[in-house]
């Protein structure tokens, strides 16, 4: 019982150390910079050569304890240090190490630099620092160049004109459908009548919806009104609808018996709807004299 157990601890021990070292060798040299004229800088300010570590697996990599090198003969030259958090890589995602011989600046900053006018070799090794992951044989760079992958975690290095540091080497800047649709529509004619027909139909839409909220409102205020006064729901809108011109005259009739002061009186308020028509003849400027003039 004993020897079985001890025999399933070191088949799990074995498939960890497995799943580590698959996982270790999920990462690329994705990108490299050699000539930092106007290109990224690091956390204290520097411009500085960086390249860029990527994790072409599903899973998270931890990267600490592997080493990277610029001297084949010498592949322990920099171990990647197991004090930072941030050694651990999620899966495709990336991570910059600034190749600067500043290794008082964190983890991330190498013991090595890197000459832009002739070749470098950059190597990644595991932990053991026998096992290589990955190399490249970076060419001579012009200012801001960059060495690396088209595709991320692509072997294929080539010369990049637009280094990406810290982000995706190849970024999908067309749509299909928005090119055919341009190529049918070069004036912008059929863009512009499709914009304004969704914002018509968005406005018509807030309309309808206020209107409908408005009609709800006032539908609930009625039936308040009925509950409290016990009428019907009938009666209610009935109150609900008087005209403007009768809430004028019951409210100056109240101000009248209520507010106004002067002696007490009998005030009889009275509202009949009269048709005026207007004409130029009856206006009262024909009526105006002129004023005689002192001589």
């Amino acid at each position: 019982m004993i020897k079985r157990n001890i025999g399933v601890l070191l088949l799990a021990l074995i498939s960890v150390c497995a799943v580590n070292a698959q996982s270790t060798s999920a990462l690329r040299i994705n990108e490299v910079l050699t000539n930092n004229v106007n290109n990224y800088v690091d956390p204290f300010g520097n411009r500085g050569a960086w390249i860029e570590i990527f994790n072409s697996s599903a899973g998270t990599v931890q990267m600490a304890g592997c080493y990277i090198t610029n001297d084949k003969n010498n592949p322990k030259k920099y171990m990647i240090s197991k004090g930072d958090l941030k050694t651990k890589i999620g899966p495709r995602q990336r991570i910059l190490l600034w190749a600067d011989n500043l290794t008082h600046h964190g983890a991330f900053h190498t013991n090595f630099v890197l000459n832009p006018e002739e070749e470098n070799y950059i190597g990644l090794f595991d932990a053991s620092g026998k096992n290589l992951i990955d190399e490249v044989i970076v060419p001579p760079l012009g200012p801001d160049q960059s060495y690396g992958a088209p595709v991320d975690g692509s072997r294929e290095l080539k010369i990049l004109p637009h280094p990406t540091p810290d982000a995706a080497n190849y970024v999908e800047n067309s749509n299909p459908k928005v090119d055919k649709f341009a190529e049918k529509d070069p004036d912008g004619v059929a863009m512009a009548l499709t914009a304004m027909s969704v914002v018509f139909l968005a406005l018509l839409l807030l309309f309808l919806v206020f209107k409908q909220i408005g009609r709800t409102a006032v539908w609930m205020s009625a039936k308040r009104a009925m509950k409290a006064k016990g009428g019907d729901l009938k009666t209610a809108k009935e109150e609900a609808d008087i005209p403007g011109e009768t809430l004028a005259v019951i409210s100056l009739a109240l101000y009248e018996y209520m507010e106004a002061e002067h002696d007490y009186e009998e005030t009889i308020l009275t509202m009949k709807h009269v048709t005026r028509r207007y004409s130029p003849w009856n206006s009262k400027i024909y009526g105006l004299r002129e004023l005689p003039t002192k001589k």
